[in-house]
């Protein structure tokens, strides 16, 4: 009870803070400082149409960096506290719809996450949607079955493999042009065709792989931690 009270109270207090301070907040006209710097110049510096793409992969890449360093030690724990403490879950026998499902729509949810990357630099999408979007139909294909997908262990290798390239790719940059990511070595491009945006398209490629091998390690790791049906 003094719980639920306390949380209550908590919650009115912020809703008074917020009925406060928001009719007080305008929304800016015009952009200004870093975002109008962005607007004004970045197609043009990147050679990237999608603008949300050159930030995060090329004004913005240290960032980058970090959250793919996030995302491999929160997958290295997921599989670290599966292999160490396993759920003992048997796999179940998947229904007639879901078996039906893997077999019919894993290749083309590939090939929308594979679009999904290779047109970053165009249109709406990168390398971590992407990446997200190739490692369901592992998913998929997992529960469509009882038993346990790559068993011959390539999954960390393309991770490695990936992981290895970004950063490459990022000290390329700095070797060249002095900055970490920087694509201004390989030619913008025409922005709007599908050569162009110089590093970005590669940089998504890198991303989209390690990010699908790294959760489809982590389903693998589920499975096997239940073992086979």
């Amino acid at each position: 009870m003094i719980r639920t009270l306390a949380g209550l109270v908590i919650v009115l207090i912020l809703g008074a803070v917020a009925a406060a301070v928001i009719p007080e907040m305008q929304m800016r006209e015009e952009l200004q400082g870093v975002g109008y710097s962005y607007a004004s110049r970045g197609m043009d510096e990147t050679g990237s149409s999608n603008l949300v793409t050159a930030v995060i992969v090329a004004y913005r890449g240290l960032d980058t960096l970090g959250e793919v360093v996030v995302l491999f030690c929160a997958s290295t724990a997921v599989v670290l506290m599966l292999t160490l403490y396993p759920i003992g879950v048997k796999a179940s026998e998947p229904s007639r719809i879901v078996a039906f499902t893997a077999k019919v729509l894993p290749a083309p949810i590939m090939l929308f996450g594979v679009y999904f990357i290779a047109h970053s630099h165009l249109s709406p999408g990168g390398g971590f949607p992407g990446g997200t979007v190739i490692a369901s139909t592992f998913l998929l294909v997992m529960l469509g079955s009882s038993s346990v997908p790559d068993r011959n262990g390539r999954l960390p290798a393309i991770e490695s493999l990936a992981g290895l390239s970004f950063g490459l790719l990022g000290f390329w940059g700095i070797m060249t042009a002095g900055q970490f990511l920087n694509n201004a070595f390989l030619g913008t491009g025409t922005p709007g065709s599908i050569i162009s945006g110089g590093l970005i398209p590669l940089i998504s490629i890198a991303i989209g792989a390690k990010v699908a091998s790294e959760f489809s390690g982590v389903f693998k790791a589920f499975r096997n931690s239940g073992g086979e049906a």
